[in-house]
């Protein structure tokens, strides 16, 4: 099992990612060192909530999703999938949820 130093750095590692953003740029958003942010993200530091919340909003996404894990079977694709859906507008993502729906209704 993973420790929260290592489930925040993941998070924000996969969140970086699907944001299109290096260390470097957010390391610039959030006033830290690159070093930093590649410490925070293999786990190795703890950020203060003061910092988790300035990743969150650079990232766009609320801080506690950065501190949540989830299970081994469904972390990597639901996750990367989260995080391409926050912050985005309700419309489409109804539009992709049917659109899920349907598609495994189909598969019956």
């Amino acid at each position: 099992m993973s420790n929260i130093q290592e489930v925040v750095g993941k998070n924000i590692k996969l969140f970086r990612q699907t944001k299109g953003l290096t260390q470097e740029r957010l390391a610039e958003l959030v006033n830290v060192s690159t070093s930093y942010i590649g410490y925070l993200e293999r786990g190795l530091r703890s950020p203060s909530l003061d910092l988790l919340a300035r990743i969150g909003t650079a990232l766009d996404v609320e801080p506690t999703v950065l501190l949540a894990g989830s299970s081994e079977e469904t972390e990597p694709i639901l996750k990367k999938l989260n995080a391409l859906l926050i912050g985005k507008d309700p419309i489409p993502i109804n539009f992709l949820y049917e659109v899920a729906v349907a598609y495994f209704e189909s598969l019956k």
